[in-house]
């Protein structure tokens, strides 16, 4: 048994993990020491890029996104809550919930340009949240979870634009209607004789897309990328997130990185630990570089 979720964390990180999740207002997961948690399998591979040199991660990324990037500041669990409108007040409440990234990434790009590149990490997830309004007692358009092309034709019907005890509307589908001229423009490759596209496993890469887009929106930065980094042995996940690929108009603008990928780029870091950093993560995780798919 771990007494502190940082036994789960590089021993040579450990500390560096508290305070990072204290200054960066992490709720940590109950179950964030268990060797099966993504937010700890998150904090071993994205921290040492936060206190060394990040030009490693910065040149992995640029290659993922076909852009050329340095990394101005890495943070986790990124998520202001006004771009979303998900919240009853900003600062949320301590009984709120919303949607973030498990790691944002402040960047530049060779025009000068700031960007903001969003990561979600999984490990052994066989998929992405679901929605949880279609079983909500308090939608009262259910039939709305069941067609995509009653979904599309009348996006504000959705339950989750304004579910129950919320005080305002959240702002998924005016952000995806703002950036394409409408929602059903946002997701040509949806199948409209099928359910709500959202209803099960696409609805976590929505809202995190949708954090995207509203970031640049609201002008806090100039682009924005969405990326999945996984465990490479995970068979689940990645269907699922090529599947999102499939439906979006700007498929481009995501992309997804094994982790053997993230363990390759921090060999690189001039730290007296890297190596050590490097074996301790493929040991904890099973990961194999050079073997992802």
């Amino acid at each position: 048994m771990f007494d502190l979720w940082t036994d789960g964390i590089f021993p040579s990180l450990a500390g560096h993990a508290e305070r990072v999740a204290r200054d960066d207002g992490v709720r940590l997961h109950s179950h964030a020491a268990a060797v099966n948690s993504s937010m700890a399998f998150g904090f071993n591979l994205f921290l040492p890029f936060r206190f060394q040199n990040p030009a490693p991660l910065a040149a992995l990324l640029s290659r993922a996104t076909n852009l050329d990037l340095q990394i101005e500041r890495i943070a986790f669990e990124y998520g202001p809550t006004e771009i979303l409108a998900e919240t009853r007040t900003d600062p949320p409440g301590s009984d709120e919930a919303w949607t973030s990234s498990d790691v944002g990434i402040e960047v530049r790009d060779s025009l000068g340009r700031r960007g903001i590149v969003l990561i979600e990490v999984k490990l052994t997830e066989d998929g992405f949240s679901r929605c949880n309004g279609r079983t909500s007692s308090g939608n009262r358009r259910p039939e709305v979870c069941g067609s995509a092309r009653a979904f599309l034709a009348e996006p504000t019907a959705c339950y989750l634009t304004r579910p129950v005890r919320a005080r305002r509307d959240r702002r998924y589908w005016e952000i995806f209607a703002s950036a394409h001229g409408s929602v059903t423009s946002a997701f040509p490759g949806v199948d409209q004789s099928g359910p709500c596209p959202f209803a099960f496993d696409l609805q976590q890469p929505m809202r995190n897309h949708a954090l995207a887009l509203g970031l640049v929106q609201q002008r806090r930065f100039d682009f924005a990328r969405l990326g999945l980094v996984h465990h490479d042995d995970n068979p689940d996940v990645v269907p699922h997130w090529e599947q999102y690929r499939a439906a979006v108009a700007d498929a481009e603008t995501l992309f997804r990185v094994p982790a053997s990928r993230m363990v390759e780029a921090g060999r690189a870091l001039k730290a007296v630990w890297s190596a050590e950093w490097a074996d301790y993560v493929c040991a904890r995780y099973l990961l194999t570089p050079g073997t992802e798919r």
